[in-house]
């Protein structure tokens, strides 16, 4: 037990150490500069209205009701946009990086695997630290610490817990998650319909349903008092969906580019869908508690990382805790050396040795920062890069083996 209280310990120092080096290093947005286009200006005049700066409240759909990020950030003693958010950002990704971890350890994955996503997690480019360091202004980082909290009550309910505590705790997080992102809502919803149908966690499903009513009235009270800038009937989620939707249909040719996208989110994770061993038996029931919650949700991600936005990469990370939680463990039920192959192999997609510039004073160079601005031409090489990281999978797959000789695995990645 010490020991993996150690391992959190290390993992949240290693994640400020990272914080603090690319604090230093990595350029900032120039927001009086930078295109009105992004996000970071609506978010921005959320924050102006709660510093008390400016009166009326004219922030457009869908950011209007992501209020949560912008109103704790006012209120830190800095009066200073760009200062806030960082330090904010920053205590949101020491807290994820610390649940996670203990989420991981409880469930016994191998500490390897661990140490390879916690690498991924803090220098990609698309990761926690060097996607929100360059534009600090955002509701996506508080996201991850929420949804990291609803995964380790769906995951690591005790029976110790009363329901008083475990309703309070489910609809704290949904509250809280639906003021930070109205795709909160969604992710209640997709666990109520899994718990109704799953008898191993029956007992959760009635503090969840109470959770998601309370979730869809906070978003309409939200939508009462900070109404959208614009009054349009298109201001709504579900259409927002059926719009990203109908572009695909009317330019299939797009659905190229989603592979990509996908491919630099999480790199050769993607692996875990190769040769991953079937479970023996006596490992059935622990696959079938623990995995039938993590699955639909992946396929969630995936469908809203296509139609809820376009930025296609940005949207499945924002999915990371489930997401990533569900890869690895996958990938644990995988031999050792599968782990130094998808480290070595991801490491060309992190952009290691490149910094993200201030896109405010070099607006120029946004395209090679968009995954989805990329036409065929410019996306062609990681097509050929995927297919050859995967013949050399399957080569050493049958030098080596891709299924371990011992369960321990299988078990150590359910229990």
């Amino acid at each position: 037990m010490k020991e993996k209280g150690w391992i959190v310990i290390a993992a949240v120092l290693s994640a400020l150490a990272v914080y603090l080096l690319y604090a230093f290093f990595q350029p900032i947005y120039t927001y009086s500069l930078l295109d009105l286009r992004y996000d970071a200006h609506q978010y921005a005049k959320a924050y102006d209205y709660f510093k008390g700066f400016t009166v009326n409240y004219e922030v457009s759909f869908p950011f209007n009701t992501r209020i949560l990020m912008p109103w704790l950030a006012a209120h830190l003693p800095i009066n200073e946009l760009v200062t806030n958010f960082v330090w904010l950002n920053g205590v949101f990704i020491l807290a994820t990086i610390a649940l996670l971890t203990w989420i991981w350890l409880k469930l016994n994955i191998r500490f390897f695997w661990i140490a390879i996503a916690l690498f991924w997690i803090l220098f990609h480019w698309k990761g926690l630290v060097r996607m929100y360091l360059p534009d600090p202004v955002t509701a996506d980082v508080g996201g991850y610490f929420l949804l990291t909290s609803f995964l380790a009550l769906l995951l690591l309910e005790e029976k110790k817990l009363s329901k008083a505590w475990l309703n309070c705790m489910f609809i704290l997080i949904a509250v809280l998650g639906t003021l930070q992102k109205e795709a909160f809502i969604a992710v209640l919803g997709m666990t109520v319909l899994l718990t109704r149908k799953n008898s191993d966690t029956a007992g959760i499903t009635k503090p969840l349903l109470l959770s998601f009513c309370f979730s869809l009235a906070i978003y309409c009270l939200v939508v009462f008092f900070f109404p959208a800038a614009s009054t349009d009937w298109r201001n709504n989620s579900i259409v927002s969906v059926l719009r990203g939707m109908k572009r695909y249909a009317e330019h299939p040719d797009l659905f190229l580019s989603v592979p990509v996208s996908w491919f630099l989110a999480y790199g050769t994770f993607w692996f875990a869908f190769i040769s991953t061993p079937n479970p023996s038996p006596n490992v059935l029931f622990l696959l079938t508690s623990r995995v039938s919650l993590l699955a639909p949700h992946f396929f969630l991600w995936l469908f809203l990382s296509v139609f809820g936005g376009g930025d296609t990469a940005r949207i499945l990370y924002n999915a990371m805790p489930f997401v990533l939680t569900f890869l690895l463990l996958k990938l644990n039920r995988l031999p050792t050396w599968t782990g130094g192959y998808v480290l070595l192999t991801s490491l060309p997609l992190m952009r290691l040795f490149q910094l993200e510039p201030d896109l405010g004073r070099y607006p120029n160079e946004m395209p090679q920062w968009c995954v989805e601005c990329w036409s065929m031409t410019e996306s062609w090489g990681y097509w050929v890069y995927a297919i050859a990281v995967l013949a050399g999978y399957y080569y050493l797959s049958r030098r080596f083996g891709a299924i371990g000789s011992d369960e321990s695995n299988e078990v150590n990645a359910l229990r």
